[in-house]
């Protein structure tokens, strides 16, 4: 692409850029969304145009996990003897990484924590509230050191990259919004209990009779403090980022101040397919861009919270339309003060010129 100056009328540039043609800018290799790209030819903007960018077309493999390693993977867990928030042991689950449906997900978990021999968990998703049930069975006669059966959601080493939200304990749900409490489940031998805990605060939540799971339905005196299972919860949408504007969209996860998004692009096909933005979808949203040269820049596919998205080695298509504008010219605004002096002045001169010539 070469700058051309044509400087009489609006023009524009499109840049097509392949992910495998720019220069990684990631710590891994194999990590295809974070990238600089160096043109071979500079964009240059005529000092009375003014750029606006806006992503013309993109193409995106659904290739990345919505279960993802150091995103929310990890799963902290501890068992402990009946009304005791002190763990007798304790660990954590790691999921494979991989795409999770609600019964998967959930046949994952109970797998897990089942082969771990300290008792029998088991699960139901309720397709009518869209949230699990849960039951937790510690065997044997007696209290043993696994009666009770603590997920470890706010209080594990894992707790900013757990399944939390994944698994219906979104903290905007949960407690009072509060993200501080681990959730339990308690066989005591004589009941099934649910409740909630930290390291020194322990509450009952629900009691039941052996055997029943926990929905909420049972709560008559309390409200269900679990929130619906979204296995999507850890990416909704894909958000294109790039170093060229920090001044046109405002985010509100960095607490409503300006953010380096350039579009943000829905997820509307299934896992395997083709993600893909068209100039005929519609209106773009447009951003200024002020430098007067661009040499190079930095693109990025990240999730809501800025985390870069593995499309697991594969490459991916964008292109970047630049529009070039005449830059209006901007009156500076008189000072009123001055115009009321220049109209009595004026006035002043006209008065004179008459008193001339009448004498």
């Amino acid at each position: 692409m070469s700058f051309n100056t044509e400087t009489s009328t609006d023009a524009s540039r499109v840049m097509f850029i392949n992910s495998g043609d720019t220069q990684n800018n990631d710590g891994d290799p194999s990590i295809t969304t974070n990238y600089i790209f160096i043109p071979d030819e500079s964009i240059v903007v005529p000092a009375h145009h003014t750029i606006l960018l806006s992503l013309h077309h993109i193409q995106i493999p659904f290739s990345f996990y919505n279960f993802q390693l150091n995103r929310n993977c990890k799963l902290d867990y501890g068992f402990s003897t009946a009304g005791s928030t002190t763990f007798t042991s304790n660990g954590t689950l790691t999921l494979e990484e991989g795409n999770y449906n609600a019964a998967t997900l959930m046949t994952a978990i109970t797998t897990g924590i089942n082969a771990l021999s300290k008792g029998t968990l088991t699960m139901r998703y309720n397709r009518d509230t869209l949230k699990y049930e849960w039951n937790w069975d510690r065997g044997g006669a007696t209290p043993t050191d696994n009666a009770r059966f603590t997920l470890r959601i706010a209080t594990g080493t894992n707790a900013l990259t757990n399944c939390r939200d994944e698994l219906g304990f979104n903290s905007n749900k949960f407690i009072d919004r509060i993200a501080i409490y681990d959730v339990w489940f308690e066989d005591n031998g004589a009941n099934l209990l649910c409740g909630y805990s930290t390291a020194a605060v322990n509450t009952t939540y629900w009691t039941g009779a052996l055997g029943d799971y926990w929905d909420g339905d049972n709560t008559a005196e309390t409200d269900n403090i679990f929130s619906v299972v979204d296995v999507n919860s850890g990416i909704r949408s894909i958000f294109i980022r790039t170093n060229l504007t920090q001044t046109s969209v405002l985010d509100s996860n960095i607490g409503g101040g300006f953010s380096t998004i350039l579009a943000r692009v829905p997820i509307d096909v299934n896992s395997g397919g083709i993600i893909t933005i068209s100039p005929i979808d519609g209106s773009v949203h447009k951003l200024l861009i002020k430098a007067r040269e661009i040499t190079s820049f930095e693109i990025r596919l990240t999730d809501q919270r800025n985390r870069v998205i593995d499309l697991q080695g594969l490459d991916w298509d964008i292109s970047l339309q630049f529009d070039f504008i005449e830059t209006p010219s901007l009156a500076v605004p008189r000072d009123k003060r001055l115009e009321v002096e220049e109209k009595q002045y004026q006035k002043f001169k006209e008065l004179k010129e008459q008193s001339k010539k009448l004498k």
